[in-house]
């Protein structure tokens, strides 16, 4: 029996509409908890310090980072903004 590799499952589950869309939309997510980290860093800030300075308490900015999908484009901009970051969402 040959055994396939994760790679070509994965592949061959990329046909199927609705794994396609799943996987997409964690990748999405995904990227977006990974830019979310990468401005608090690059501001060289603290959880604590974003949380400060929006205002909620530190343990929020964890959860928000872990579910960043979740986030209303308000909560967004406040993070953003806390990090001292500006951004505009286009349409691609």
């Amino acid at each position: 029996m040959k055994y396939k590799t994760l790679s070509q499952v994965h592949t061959e589950a990329m046909i199927d509409p609705e794994y396609r869309a799943a996987y997409e939309a964690e990748e999405a997510s995904e990227q977006l908890r990974d830019t979310l980290a990468s401005w608090r860093k690059e501001a060289g800030l603290t959880s604590a310090q974003v949380a400060e300075r929006m205002g909620i308490k530190a343990p929020t900015i964890s959860r928000m980072e872990k579910n960043a999908s979740r986030m209303s484009i308000d909560t967004l901009v406040r993070y953003a903004r806390a990090c001292g970051v500006h951004f505009k969402i286009q349409q691609i």
